[in-house]
């Protein structure tokens, strides 16, 4: 039989650390991540406000709806502003998202099937485009890099038929 041995106290102590840290949530990257060439993560609850008489019937029974979405980031693969600095000023950088599509399928239809958004940054906002290389048709979101309240748009060639503002996920 074997017995087991005891561990002094400072290595148990530093070992219990190791385990509570590696088992502590972590935060998701955020949209201000992106500035650093990070990746980053937001859930959002959009809601549909408003919709315009082209959206038709379909859109018009979705006024007051709630639906979240949740959006992953790749770092930035281009800025424009040869002066940007990581976590200064990151006006113009551009990249790639992934989104879940747990969408109205009125307004999923304007989506990539794919379910693949681009993005880029203007001030202090992250601009997706959720149907890219579409012209007519898309779902577009303008979420503020702070992750505070920010706005969604079913837009087609006849203007924004459908949108709403947009809201972090609890």
């Amino acid at each position: 039989m074997r017995i087991a041995r005891r561990l002094p106290p400072a290595l148990a102590s530093a070992a219990a650390s190791l385990i509570v840290g590696s088992c502590a949530p972590r935060n998701p990257p955020r949209l201000a991540d992106l500035c650093g060439g990070a990746n980053a993560e937001a859930r959002v609850v959009a809601v549909v406000d408003q919709v315009r008489g082209p959206g038709g019937p379909a859109l018009a029974g979705l006024e007051g709806t709630r639906f979240e979405l949740r959006f992953e980031f790749s770092p930035p693969t281009a800025v424009a502003d040869a002066n940007a600095t990581a976590g200064k000023d990151c006006d113009g950088a551009t990249g790639s998202a992934s989104f879940t599509r747990d969408i109205p399928a009125a307004i999923r239809a304007a989506t990539s099937s794919a379910s693949v958004a681009s993005w880029r940054i203007q001030g202090d906002t992250v601009l997706l485009d959720l149907n890219p290389r579409v012209r007519d048709s898309n779902v577009f979101f303008s979420l503020p890099l702070d992750g505070g309240r920010g706005h969604w748009g079913l837009s087609t060639f006849a203007g924004e038929v459908a949108g709403g503002h947009t809201e972090p996920a609890p």
